[in-house]
């Protein structure tokens, strides 16, 4: 197996999560609203592993790519973190569709892709 890891270690240039990888598919309003963040245009310098706003998924993404020099691709929901929180508000910001973002190895948001689909229910109604 560390021989596994040691190659691995060796020549990984990217790594793709796949769909809902980062907030998997049970939740409720209420626990998806976390992973919900504004993704800015990629023509924007996006680096949130260095400095901008309260992002803490990107940051995590950005970060890891940037630490390890690989490019990550991952599938996230995007939603607007400047409206206050409440159950109506929920209901409207879950309604965002997702988002595939691609972070470069030094860290920088270089694509972004919002799908054509729409989280809904009845992924969003357990208990």
């Amino acid at each position: 197996m560390n021989k596994n890891i040691d190659v691995l270690e060796k020549v990984v240039r990217i790594t793709v999560t796949p769909e809902d990888g980062i907030y998997a598919w049970v939740f409720t309003r209420e626990t998806i609203y976390p992973y919900l963040e504004d993704i800015p245009d990629p023509e924007v310098n996006w680096i949130p592993c260095i400095r901008f706003g309260y992002t803490p998924v990107q940051q995590s993404l950005n970060c890891l790519a940037k630490d390890n020099s690989i490019y990550i691709v991952a599938n996230t929901g995007a939603g607007s973190p400047t409206v206050p929180v409440t159950l109506s508000v929920l209901m409207v910001v879950v309604t965002n569709t997702t988002t595939d973002v691609v972070f470069d190895s030094e860290g920088g948001l270089v694509a972004r892709y919002c799908k054509s689909h729409e989280i809904q229910p009845p992924c969003c109604e357990y208990p």
